[in-house]
Parts: C-alpha cells; sequence; structure tokens
C-alpha cells in the first residue's frame, strides 16, 4: 500500500513539474510552434521575434512577425507586423479547443505584387488552401498529429488595424503605390463549427485582406489609374474569390 502511494505521489510530482514547465514555458512553445508550421500552411517563412504570453491574465504580445514572399516575387516581405495583442482563456490551453477572446494586428505592413496575372497574397491564399484540402479540409490530423490540427481554436475576434500596402508590378519598374487600407474585422470564428483549426483561421483572414484590398482599389480611381489594366483585373478577381 505505501509502495501505491509512493508511486502515485512520484506520478502527481511528475506532472505537476510538467504543468509547470509548459505554463512557464509558454513563450518558447509558441515561438516554435509559430515558426514550425506557419511554413507548412503557408507555403512560405514566418518568424517572429518575440513572444511574451502570461498564462495568469490571458494576455500577450507577439512582435517583430515577418511574412515572406513565394518564390518568384521580388519583396522580401509579404506581411510584417511590429505588434500583435492577443487575449485567451488560460483555463482553455489544456484542452482541444482553445478559447482567444480577441487578435488585434496593429499597423500591418503589406506588399501587394502583381505579377502574370495573379499577385503574391493570392499565391498564399491558395497554398494554404491546398493545406487545408491535404489535411482532410480542418487544417491537420488527430489529436496525437505531428501537424497543428489536433488543436482547434473559438476566436471571438481578429481585428486588423491601420494597415499599410504597398502596390508594386513590372508596369511601375520597382517602384510602389502606397495607400491605406481600412480596418479588417472578422468575428466569432468556429463559433458554428466548434472550432476552426490554424489553417481555416489564416485562410479566412487572408481572403478577407485580399478582398479588402481589391475593394480599395476599385473604388479609387486614382489606385485604378496607377495600378494599370493588370491591377484592375487582378482587382475584379480578388473581389470575386
Amino acid at each position: 500500500m505505501k509502495r501505491w502511494a509512493i508511486g502515485i505521489a512520484v506520478i502527481l510530482a511528475i506532472l505537476a513539474g510538467g504543468a509547470y514547465w509548459l505554463y512557464s514555458s509558454l513563450d518558447f512553445v509558441v515561438k516554435t510552434a509559430i515558426e514550425r508550421f506557419g511554413p507548412n500552411i503557408a507555403g512560405v517563412p514566418v518568424t517572429v521575434r518575440e513572444v511574451q504570453l502570461s498564462a495568469t491574465d490571458g494576455r500577450g504580445t507577439l512582435r517583430g512577425i515577418a511574412i515572406g514572399n513565394p518564390p518568384g516575387y521580388s519583396a522580401p516581405h509579404a506581411v510584417r507586423v511590429g505588434r500583435i495583442a492577443i487575449g485567451f482563456e488560460p483555463a482553455s490551453l489544456g484542452r482541444d479547443v482553445v478559447v482567444i477572446r480577441d487578435i488585434l494586428v496593429d499597423a500591418p505592413e503589406i506588399a501587394y505584387e502583381l505579377k502574370g496575372g495573379s499577385n503574391n497574397l493570392e499565391a498564399i491564399q491558395k497554398n494554404i488552401e491546398a493545406y487545408v484540402k491535404r489535411s482532410g479540409g480542418d487544417g491537420g490530423g488527430g489529436a496525437g498529429s505531428s501537424r497543428p490540427g489536433g488543436r482547434r481554436y473559438l476566436i471571438g475576434r481578429i481585428t486588423l488595424r491601420a494597415a499599410r500596402v504597398t502596390m508594386t508590378n513590372p508596369l511601375l519598374k520597382g517602384g510602389g503605390i502606397t495607400f491605406d487600407l481600412p480596418d479588417v474585422d472578422l468575428r466569432d470564428l468556429g463559433k458554428r463549427s466548434g472550432g476552426v483549426s490554424a489553417a481555416q483561421a489564416a485562410r479566412q483572414v487572408t481572403a478577407a485582406l485580399v478582398s479588402r484590398i481589391a475593394q480599395k482599389m476599385l473604388t479609387n480611381a486614382d489606385l485604378l489609374r496607377r495600378g494599370g489594366v493588370e491591377g484592375a483585373l487582378d482587382a475584379l478577381r480578388g473581389l470575386i474569390r
């Protein structure tokens, strides 16, 4: 009986130590996950300089996020973000469905590069779509899979605020047209389906971003004039996708 008690005590100590490591190393775990699974989902390099998350109050900040460009595009990055603020439910971190209250992407810098009847953001969007299809439509395998799809998310709100877009194409000969983008605001991701995978969330955000850029271009005469026929056709394609 005494040996059973000692064995249980050892198991509890190991579990407690593992839980402590998880919560105390949350920043490292999330940074590693972003840089490991991000390129698999988007098909381009994804890096983050710093992650600071608090499992006590459920708030966190990601800094220095960079999303690379697909091969064949000249800009070094498709998206750069100085800061992303996140709010989450700490009690949900150990569950299959993590509850994220809000994500604020603050002042992202977006390169929108037209080329050959397509653009870099559309290429990334296609990469994400292909990943979702390869994963059986839900962005991943089961809970024991090495993919991130075993964990799903309920996301109350995602906001892209004060974005700046630089559009370029071969006609601009290396130059660019920079314009402000109206805020992108998405609500209740995964509410109806019991959660979304990371890939599904990325797909919805990318689609909303491409659509918002298209709307901006088609309602701005100066952008249409300077972007040329290729830019106008690309904007129409982005709006109806």
